[in-house]
Order: structure tokens, then sequence, then C-alpha cells
């Protein structure tokens, strides 16, 4: 009787030993179970924040020159610094004429122009909301068909002409300063000012070109 009492009160103890284990697993804290297996910490504390937003766009004019396609994203998670890159085709024209065509210098010219352009920046956002204050420098090579027209003497008694047909690699400098909505994910927007800046000799324009730019797309993640 002895025995049976002793090993009676014994399996009662390891029963309730048990349970309280059990109980003290299910109640331990999500990091607290982690951490028991033993996972990573980057597991424990990994947030959907910190992924990259990346954007994909249509852009009308600015570093462009025409219409394209484009892609934006920051060099890393909450960076205020990021990048662009995109493919456009262009269609235009440039001349250095002056007012009404009027020009009292040696010789104006014309440019008829269209092709293939690469809009390439390097870009800054600033701002703890959504809306926020873009700023970007780059560069666009162009790979363009011209039609340039030389003239001498004053317009329209014309003393002679020069005309230079042919395709050819040009670039010029950009200067982009506008708004951008950048939210997390969905709708993207941006809409500012373009300067162009480049030489008749190796861009479609000549000086500086002020020009208004547009883009519409989505932010993935």
């Amino acid at each position: 009787m002895l025995k049976r009492s002793l090993i009676s009160t014994m399996l009662s103890m390891m029963i309730g030993s048990a349970s309280i284990m059990a109980a003290d697993v299910c109640s331990a804290t999500e990091p607290e179970v982690v951490s028991t297996c033993g996972l990573p910490e980057t597991a424990v504390n990994f947030k959907s924040d910190d992924l990259i937003s990346r954007n994909i766009f249509v852009e009308l004019g600015g570093p462009s020159l025409g219409v394209g396609i484009g892609y934006d994203q920051r060099f890393k998670t909450n960076s205020v610094f990021g990048f662009r890159a995109g493919l456009s085709f262009t269609n235009g024209s440039w001349d250095d004429s002056g007012w009404f065509g009027a020009y009292d210098g040696a010789y104006y010219t014309d440019v008829d122009f269209k092709g293939v352009t690469i809009p390439l920046e390097i870009n800054a956002i600033m701002g703890k909301r959504a809306s926020k204050f873009e700023l970007g420098i780059g560069a666009t090579p162009c790979i363009l068909h011209r039609h340039e027209v030389k003239y001498w003497g004053l317009y329209p008694d014309d003393s002679g002409t020069e005309v230079k047909d042919g395709s050819r690699i040009n670039i010029f400098g950009t200067l982009n300063i506008g708004y951008r909505l950048q939210r997390k994910s969905g709708f993207f927007l941006r809409a500012g000012l373009s300067f162009l800046i480049g030489d008749i000799k190796c861009s479609p324009i000549d000086g500086l070109l002020l020009i208004p730019n547009l883009s519409l797309g989505y932010t993935i993640r």
C-alpha cells in the first residue's frame, strides 16, 4: 500500500510540473519564443518599411525632351538620394533666329531633330510626408537624326545656306526642380521645370532651354 501511494504521489507531481511548463511556453511573448528557437535577430525585427520603393512612370517633356518611360528609386531605404533612368522618343526643332526670324548677326541656324533619348539622373527628395521637393542633376545622351540649315545674311534676303543632314550621337545636361508625390506604394507623380544645357555641335539644343516636365506612374515595393 505504501508503495502504491508513493508512486501515485510522484505521478501526480510529474503531471503537474508538465502542465505548468506547457502553460509557461504558451504564455511566452513572440520575441521570447523566437529567441528560444535561436532565429537571427534580423528576422525578429523585420518590418515592411525596410523595403525600397521603386517607381515606374511615363514622362512628358523634361529630360526626355519628348515622351518616354522611366524608372526611379532611392539608393537605400529612407535615403534622400536616388537615381532615375529612362528611354524616350523626341521630335522637335530649334533655331537661333531671334524674335520673328529677325537676326542681325552673321548667320543663324535652324535644326530639326528626331530620335531616341536616354535620360540619366541623380536626384534628391526632401520632405517628411508624401508631398516632397525634388532636385536633380544629370545628362541625357541622344541618338538623333538631325537636319541642320545654316543661313548667311539677314532674313528673309539670305545670301547663302549650308545644309547638314545625318544621324549622330548627341548629349545635353539637365537640371530638374519640382514637386513629387512619393508614397510607399500606389500612384506616383512628378511635376516641375527642367533646364536643358547644350551646345549645337553636340546636342539638339544650343545654350539654355527651359521646358516643363510631368511624370505619372506607380510605386511598387
